[in-house]
């Protein structure tokens, strides 16, 4: 059974309803196989007793095909307070890790050990979100090997890091899953049926290969990164229903009428969506990350008088 955590390991609160599962089913479009492999990945993890190392998720796939709103709705499933966890730690490298120099360097270094150590000793479940990898500096990266590597606590090293979770998020690999996914789809093979082997391989060696910070890292060459998991372009149809998932939040809040129907709105925003490769136009080169943008530019252009008076002030 998947469970939520409170705030240490040996809290449990079970969830008969399988809080992520159900996050994923209803709220993440177009990705069976991500789906699929992190919740399975995590779930398996959790309930195993005794894992042999932390588990390591590499998340990869273009700009807005939904990475970090899959981090974000792991950590809100494992931890009652989300991201404001003391157990949850998330990291932006453009953020967080800006220079390059060696003294920024060894401030980064001690900030992640301390952070990790910290966090795991308080929870043996704790979670570590790097996001842009790719444009972390890998000695960094080098420095988490230690506690995502198999081995047991020691005299000098008391905490059991085993049941931690690592999830790094990347751009990396985002042209070889468009071009795996474009030629499965003129092979009329459903998304459901794609082999997630040939993406397993196609993401290590470019993880392995292409400059940022995974490029020729330990990570890789030891294997311990568990799963690499790749985030499909989004279609058309799947730019539709998040559109039209958005514009259902706007009404249920909003106090203004529109010119267009909802579908004629939807078709607007659609219309301001750039698709890719140009032979097809199958694929949105932004995903939903746009969709808000574009939907409150058409909105503005064709609200009229608001539905209800503005209470009047005395």
């Amino acid at each position: 059974m998947f469970c939520v955590l409170e705030c240490c390991s040996k809290y449990w609160v079970p969830n008969n309803m399988t809080e992520l599962d159900l996050r994923l089913k209803e709220q993440l479009m177009g990705q069976p196989l991500a789906h699929n492999l992190i919740f399975k990945s995590i779930s398996s993890h959790i309930n195993t007793e005794h894992p042999s190392k932390a588990l390591v998720l590499s998340l990869h796939g273009s700009t807005g095909t939904g990475k970090n709103f899959v981090a974000k709705h792991i950590v809100e499933s494992l931890y009652r307070k989300g991201y404001k966890s003391k157990y949850a730690r998330l990291y932006v490298a453009s953020r967080d890790f800006m220079h390059q120099d060696e003294e920024h360097l060894k401030q980064y270094k001690d900030r992640i050990k301390h952070d990790i150590e910290r966090a795991t000793s308080g929870c043996q479940y704790a979670t570590f979100i790097f996001d842009e990898v790719d444009k972390m500096p890998m000695k960094l990266l080098e420095t988490i090997l230690f506690y995502i590597d198999f081995h047991t606590p020691t005299y000098a090293q008391p905490i059991d890091f085993r049941k931690t979770i690592f999830i790094f998020l990347s751009n990396t690999g985002g042209k070889e899953i468009n071009t795996i996914a474009h030629n499965n789809h003129f092979a009329s093979i459903e998304r459901n049926n794609y082999n997630i082997t040939e993406f397993q391989r196609a993401l290590a060696n470019a993880a392995f290969s292409e400059p940022g910070g995974l490029w020729h890292a330990s990570l890789i060459n030891r294997h311990l990164v568990t799963f690499f998991v790749p985030f499909l372009p989004l279609e058309r149809s799947h730019i539709r229903t998040c559109i039209q998932r958005q514009l259902e939040l706007i009404h249920k809040k909003d106090k203004y009428q529109y010119i267009l129907s909802d579908n004629d709105i939807t078709d607007r925003v659609l219309d301001l969506i750039e698709f890719s490769p140009p032979n097809s136009l199958l694929y949105s080169v932004s995903g939903c990350k746009k969709v808000q943008q574009k939907l409150d530019f058409i909105l503005e252009s064709n609200r009229v008088i608001p539905t209800k008076k503005p209470i009047e002030e005395f």
